[in-house]
């Protein structure tokens, strides 16, 4: 998107910092892309029904299916954007005019989402096994035990 904005940023910044991940091959951004388009098209389907339901129950006359259909096209022109993309290898920029400081903020914003949830990802594994090693700690049986006696 920063180089639909400005061409020149890709010299600026240099051509690794666009570079996409290893691990983040055409085929994993396909299967997010088409997941994405199915994600919307159930809230819009959701959200039909919700509002028929809503309708019926006030005692107004329920939505034709014709409207869920014209709201259906929004997850349509997504799917074919992402087919237009993914043919030229250019992302268009979107949003009410964008610029090179309001995406890089965006892009600060989401690195700073990933190190967060990293962190959380490590801490949580971290807590796992001191759990499992307090479980194993309290969990013997007293009757296992041993006991001291005393001689006087």
């Amino acid at each position: 998107m920063m180089i639909d904005v400005d061409p020149k940023i890709k010299k600026k910044k240099g051509a690794e910092y666009f570079e996409r991940p290893e691990d983040l091959d055409n085929d994993w951004v396909k299967a997010h892309q088409e997941a994405e388009v199915e994600e919307l098209r159930q809230k819009i389907t959701k959200k039909f029904e919700k509002d028929n339901e809503k309708l019926a129950a006030e005692g107004k006359k329920e939505m034709k299916p014709k409207e869920l259909q014209e709201r259906l096209e929004k997850a349509d022109e997504l799917a074919a954007k992402y087919k237009k993309e993914n043919k030229t290898g250019k992302v268009e920029a979107e949003g009410k005019g964008p610029s090179i400081n309001k995406l890089e903020t965006a892009v600060d914003k989401l690195d700073q989402r990933i190190e967060n949830m990293k962190i959380q990802m490590e801490d949580k594994e971290g807590n796992k096994e001191v759990a499992l090693g307090t479980s194993k700690i309290v969990s013997v049986p007293l009757r296992q035990l041993p006991i001291w006696t005393h001689e006087y």
